[in-house]
């Protein structure tokens, strides 16, 4: 799925950073047509692979990277949504082996960064919500 992964700034990051000013701090990746960019150069987890996965297959479902980006940098529920589908895939990449108490452990985390900061949501979400959001989705 991943064609590459470039230790750069996404072509459209001048439009990123507008948004999402704390987008330009280590260890934030972006999905871009078939490429992950990592412009601070850290290792992806295997977790993380697949969160942007999800994004990069997404682009390309009836749309371009472009206009994916332009409604995600413009509607917040459209990013919420995006995100929910790829936390849950990075949460579904970390399961293998964990106990019941572990994997409620992940959930809450992965909630937490749901609703982190960083996705700058209008209205903010709240910690409840992205569990229940979570878990529905889960459950499909």
């Amino acid at each position: 799925m991943v064609r590459v992964i470039i230790i750069a700034r996404p072509p459209n990051f001048e439009q990123i950073i507008k948004v999402f000013p704390d987008a330009d701090k280590p260890g934030v990746l972006f999905a871009f047509n078939d490429s992950i960019y990592n412009p601070s150069g850290v290792t992806i987890p295997h977790a993380l692979l697949a969160h942007e996965g999800i994004h990069l297959i997404r682009q390309r479902t009836g749309e371009t990277a472009e206009s994916w980006w332009g409604k995600y940098l413009t509607d917040a529920e459209f990013r919420y949504r995006e995100e929910l589908l790829a936390h849950v895939a990075e949460y579904k990449a970390q399961l293998h082996g964990l106990d019941r108490n572990y994997k409620a452990k992940l959930l809450q985390a992965t909630a937490m960064r749901l609703i982190a900061p960083l996705y700058n949501y209008v209205p903010p979400r709240t910690l409840s919500a992205a569990l229940r959001d979570l878990r529905q989705e889960l459950n499909r």
